[in-house]
């Protein structure tokens, strides 16, 4: 017979030995970087849960206060603690009610009810309901988590939880229409032995994916930043032009402007490099806030930002650049008491008119900022065919006659 194979109190011990492996890490993960709030729910799960082990796996020597009531409460509290650790590892909040429900549940029916504490099967039914129902919270709080954090482990995770929520919960079926007899203070039947194996693997599963979402979540924030400017928060040069290349590659429709700050050279040398930094902060806030679904945006150097606006051409791009210059020149920062004006210039080039090489395309907004600027500034100018041509060779302050280049139309 199966259970006569499977030893249950050799399981306890080795599922001991491995959830105390799991504690230590989860500990330095946690001692490593504070930030890491969840790190400390999910350890002090895995302690809990060697605890209960252990007590588990002593139940022959007798003490049923302490093996089968502590025990389960200990079982209990650490699945009540991993989905404290799940939600908070999500930036929600662990309710203190759900977390307690299930110990004091278990402790009020255990040391209340005759019925329970003497009748193998009716405990674990009850246990098998509270861990089920912890273990189907934790996979849903996953799962809802993939609309924030799409982590590659993320769906394998919610899963397994569910899956395994559901698998506990059999137990109770089988308690009512199998009971399990008892030997050496434990349910001694071969579902219960199978049970108590998938019970190891779940255990040892958990604590393989606790760290791998903490190692993608750092990862994640790596790759994030790598991809951000660190002062204004959004996109960097190198990021934006990756995802701008990958649109223009379709060959589709679409406009690029570039923005300069109007004597942005002036506010720091006037307010300081402080405010300086304050105004491009709330430029790039400012400007983020009006961001159409799908549009780009990104620090491009100094005071210097680029917006490419895919699936727009100039006819719609143009009026957008227009009323989003009378909003930066109606907004005005404030620094250590003092008023900053701010206005911008704006340069657009359109994929329809340049075409999809982005250099080009680049070249065309950044020669209509040029003319913006001699234009007196604070103004959107749209690059056209052939103009980019005249426009660099005044910028080199030579006659396109004089630069050898024959300009068409």
């Amino acid at each position: 017979m199966i259970e006569d194979v499977i030893s249950i109190s050799t399981l306890m011990i080795c599922t001991f030995l491995s959830t105390m492996v799991v504690g230590i890490f989860m500990l330095q993960v946690w001692l490593t970087d504070r930030r890491h709030a969840a790190a400390g729910y999910w350890c002090l799960s895995m302690w809990v849960g060697s605890a209960c082990t252990l007590l588990f796996a002593l139940r022959p020597i007798g003490l049923p206060v302490l093996t089968v009531g502590l025990g389960n409460a200990f079982a209990a509290s650490g699945y009540a603690f991993m989905w404290a650790g799940f939600r908070v590892f999500d930036r929600r909040s662990a309710s203190l009610l759900v977390v307690l429900v299930g110990p004091l549940l278990w402790s009020v029916a255990y040391l209340g009810f005759d019925a329970v504490a003497s009748d193998v099967n009716n405990r674990i039914i009850l246990s098998s309901i509270i861990i089920a129902a912890y273990s189907g919270a934790i996979g849903i709080d996953i799962w809802r988590g993939r609309k924030v954090e799409r982590l590659p482990t993320r769906s394998i995770a919610a899963l397994f939880f569910v899956t395994h929520g559901m698998i506990y919960f059999l137990r109770v079926p089988l308690a009512i229409f199998f009971p399990a007899p008892l030997a050496d203070g434990t349910a001694h039947s071969a579902w219960f032995a199978i049970f108590s194996l998938e019970l190891f693997a779940h255990t040892i599963l958990a604590a393989v994916a606790m760290l791998v979402l903490i190692k993608e979540r750092g990862e994640a924030i790596y790759r994030q930043a790598s991809r951000t400017d660190a002062l204004t928060g959004i996109a960097n040069r190198g990021s934006f032009l990756e995802d701008v290349r990958v649109h223009l590659s379709g060959k589709g429709e679409g406009t690029l402007m570039i923005f300069d700050l109007d004597r942005f050279k002036a506010i720091n040398d006037t307010y300081g490099h402080v405010a300086g930094d304050a105004v491009l902060k709330r430029f790039s806030a400012r400007v983020s806030s009006w961001l159409d679904e799908g549009m780009l945006f990104c620090r491009f150097g100094g005071e210097e930002f680029a917006l490419f606006a895919p699936g727009q051409g100039a006819e719609r791009a143009e009026p957008f650049a227009e009323a989003l210059l009378r909003e930066i020149a109606a907004m005005s920062v404030t620094c250590e008491g003092r008023e900053i004006g701010v206005s911008v210039s704006i340069g657009l080039a359109d994929v329809a008119a340049f075409g999809a090489d982005f250099d080009r395309l680049h070249s065309a907004a950044d020669s209509a900022l040029y003319a913006a600027k001699e234009a007196g500034r604070n103004r959107v100018m749209l690059a056209r065919p052939g103009g980019n041509l005249t426009a660099l060779a005044e910028r080199m302050r030579i006659s396109p006659e004089q630069s050898g280049i024959s300009i068409a139309g």
